[in-house]
């Protein structure tokens, strides 16, 4: 097989891998390897399929929405609800998982998932070339929708740990408030940058990136290490960006809203451009 092929494995959404209530089921990778790079790793330390994030790379999580007596999360189902506020942390009893319709081929996988009488949802992960794939979306909905959706990105990048090598540039200026004021990040003149290598059980987060002066953002955004390069743009607009990371990952993720009525169609895609440079 050429150096230069980017290889996909992708989970079944029911192969038992991932059980939690938090991310679209349809999808989650297994592996991604781009030059005998493994970009999406387990980054976690200890694995269980209940876990809230035990999902590696592109990973999907939609707003919740209430519908009369349940919770809907799309690319799970219907959830019991609870008591108190929803806690996309907690792990919920589904009580309809509706319908999964997977096929699986050497360039393209489509991820099917009906819940009557809410939606008719298609995932499709397409290798576009030698060096970059594309994630299609397309929802159709049945009841009144207004959600969001955004993609968590959890990218290891080889092995390397989140440190100044780590770059995530933006075409555009960046700001955004920093949960807590960290010696290890900062907003530079096109994008955030790492002083130092973060610690185990360490973390940074801001939630409101945005470029200066402006309320959004293009879905556009390169995250760098070393020579190696992932170069990520949405065809919609972004509300806004966060940026979570710890000694292992720094994901950007940016949300876009979705708003139908009952009957149209939502579609979205995102495209995955990989280079690794030879000098």
């Amino acid at each position: 097989m050429n150096e230069r092929t980017m290889r996909l494995e992708l989970h079944h959404p029911l192969d038992g891998y991932y059980e939690g209530t938090r991310f679209d089921r349809g999808g989650v990778f297994k592996s991604l390897v781009f030059r005998e790079l493994e970009l999406c790793a387990p980054w976690f330390e200890q694995y269980s399929p209940t876990m809230h994030d035990a999902v590696l790379g592109p990973a999907e999580e939609f707003s919740l929405l209430d519908v009369g007596p349940y919770w809907l999360k799309p690319g799970v189902g219907l959830l019991a609800p609870d008591p108190d506020p929803y806690d996309r942390f907690k792990r919920y009893t589904v009580l309809d998982s509706g319908q999964w319709d997977v096929a699986m081929g050497e360039t393209s996988s489509v991820f099917h998932h009906d819940l009557e009488g809410f939606y008719s949802y298609t995932k499709e992960i397409c290798t576009v070339s030698e060096s970059s794939f594309e994630i299609r979306h397309a929802l159709k909905v049945q009841i009144p929708w207004q959600g969001t959706v955004y993609n968590h990105n959890f990218f290891t990048m080889g092995k390397m740990e989140t440190g100044p090598s780590r770059m995530i540039d933006f075409p555009f200026r960046p700001e955004g408030t920093w949960r807590a004021t960290y010696d290890s990040v900062a907003f530079m003149e096109d994008g955030i940058r790492f002083s130092r290598t973060l610690r185990k059980g360490e973390s940074v987060y801001t939630g409101d990136i945005h470029e200066v002066g402006k309320p959004g953002m293009p879905y556009e955004f390169t995250l760098r290490e070393g020579p190696l390069s992932i170069h990520v743009r949405g065809d919609v607009p972004v509300t806004h960006t966060v940026l979570w990371a710890n000694h292992r990952i720094a994901c950007v993720e940016p949300y876009n809203r979705l708003e139908a009525g009952p009957g149209e169609t939502l579609r979205w895609a995102i495209h995955y451009q990989f280079n690794l440079s030879d000098s």
